[in-house]
């Protein structure tokens, strides 16, 4: 249903690999392939801020000022809303540094989560 829900969407997640990780070891049992265009807040936010400053969604949330009530935290409708509020702050920041289409934001991406891959390494 999700799948179906989806089709020719963008999926957006903060941390977006470890939903992703979720989703891709049951394509097989249920028959489907999610294979469109994932957006992550997470490593959005650290294209524009650096790799250094603490990108968790409470951490985020804080500095944009997205009030996330106690009781929706750590709930897929609490997490959602607030992850949907700061991917618009963040697309307006993307848009000042020059990111204005999904290509963009995808290939900045990327680059935010190769360094972090090479930081793990270390």
């Amino acid at each position: 249903q999700f799948h179906r829900f989806a089709h020719g969407a963008v999926l957006v997640a903060h941390n977006a690999a470890f939903d992703m990780k979720f989703l891709s070891l049951e394509e097989g049992r249920a028959g489907v392939r999610f294979d469109q265009p994932v957006l992550d807040t997470v490593l959005l936010a650290a294209h524009l801020h650096g790799q250094s400053d603490s990108l968790t969604l409470d951490s985020l949330a804080e500095r944009f000022a997205i009030e996330i009530p106690p009781e929706a935290r750590h709930t897929a409708l609490g997490d959602s809303l607030a992850t949907a509020e700061l991917l618009l702050r963040l697309i307006d920041m993307l848009e000042a540094a020059g990111v204005v289409t999904l290509s963009q934001a995808l290939e900045a991406s990327r680059g935010a989560s190769a360094i972090r891959r090479r930081q793990a390494a270390y």
